[in-house]
């Protein structure tokens, strides 16, 4: 009776143990497929010891240096980040910290994630940056810039350790990411401002998406853009058929506040599914390179 007694015991024991195994690796792929999902989308050489005197505003000194926007998969909580938070590594294996490090000018709600880096990074010519790195913490937001905690019931995700690829001064503007707005965040019928982007017209309004490009973007000659880039826009739906249909948006949002988002005013319904903008039609402030075509699938974020 003893030896089933203990062998019952050695059974359970092996249980738990096993038990404690599988929960570890369940964490521990939950914490893998976490690090999966949040990372950086680009980081955009935008700049070369040009920046403008208006930058002195968000970035004390700023006037002259370089200039980098790193987009991040999620909106980012302004109040985990700092200058300190980031690694620019060029070339030659110097590694730079910006002198500032600003949601600035893409803080509408549902924006916040797109960091301008202000700093040395290096230089195009002899050794240009070439990875950004986030070196400490920064914490995912809402998305809210009047609510930088994360969303109720979600906790916060942290950025730290994540790397990506810079892409070179001399490279054209390029979308980088595309998400329908949810309806709560419309903002309609109303003209842009420095730190508010053009609505929607409410008239015949069906759903809005917003795209992200790697950096501003405007006609060359820093024009803001107008029907003529409206009209380079395609939108692909899927509409109640399961058919693919291709339009274009009826009006354009988000404009006159200097950020790198659009909003493209939609009339029509259907799930979108990606966004294409043609060859040749925007530049970033370097103004040294049309940009290519474009394409970049559409989240629901």
């Amino acid at each position: 009776m003893r030896k089933i007694v203990t062998l019952l015991m050695l059974v359970m024991l092996l249980s738990l143990a096993l038990g404690a195994v599988f929960a570890q690796d369940d964490n521990m792929n939950s914490d893998e497929a976490t690090m999966e999902n949040v990372h950086l989308l680009s980081a955009y050489f935008g700049l070369d010891n040009s920046l403008p005197r208006l930058i002195n505003r968000v970035c004390r000194r700023g006037a002259g240096l370089d200039g980098m926007p790193v987009i991040f998969s999620h909106p980012v909580d302004q109040g985990t980040l700092e200058p300190e938070d980031f690694a620019v590594i060029t070339e030659s294996g110097v590694i730079n910290t910006p002198r500032c490090a600003t949601l600035a000018p893409a803080t509408d709600v549902g924006e916040m994630r797109t960091v301008l880096l202000i700093g040395e990074f290096g230089n195009a010519d002899d050794d240009p940056p070439v990875q950004v790195e986030i070196v400490d913490e920064i914490l995912s937001g809402s998305g809210d810039p009047g609510a930088p905690a994360a969303p109720d019931g979600e906790a916060a995700l942290n950025f730290m350790g994540s790397t990506v690829d810079v892409t070179p001064l001399s490279a054209g503007p390029f979308l980088v990411d595309a998400g329908i707005v949810p309806e709560a965040d419309w903002v309609l019928d109303v003209e842009g401002q420095q730190q508010q982007g053009s609505g929607c017209p409410s008239d015949g309004l069906v759903q809005i998406v917003r795209v992200k490009w790697a950096g501003g973007v405007t006609k060359p000659g820093n024009e803001e853009v107008d029907d003529l880039e409206r009209e380079q826009y395609q939108v692909t739906l899927i509409d109640a058929d399961g058919e693919e249909i291709v339009v274009t948006p009826f009006a354009l949002a988000d404009l006159d506040d200097g950020d790198n988002n659009h909003m493209l005013c939609l009339d029509i319904e259907g799930e979108p599914v990606s966004v294409t903008f043609a060859e040749g039609y925007l530049t970033d402030p370097n103004e040294d390179t049309l940009n290519p075509e474009t394409t970049v699938e559409i989240k629901n974020n």
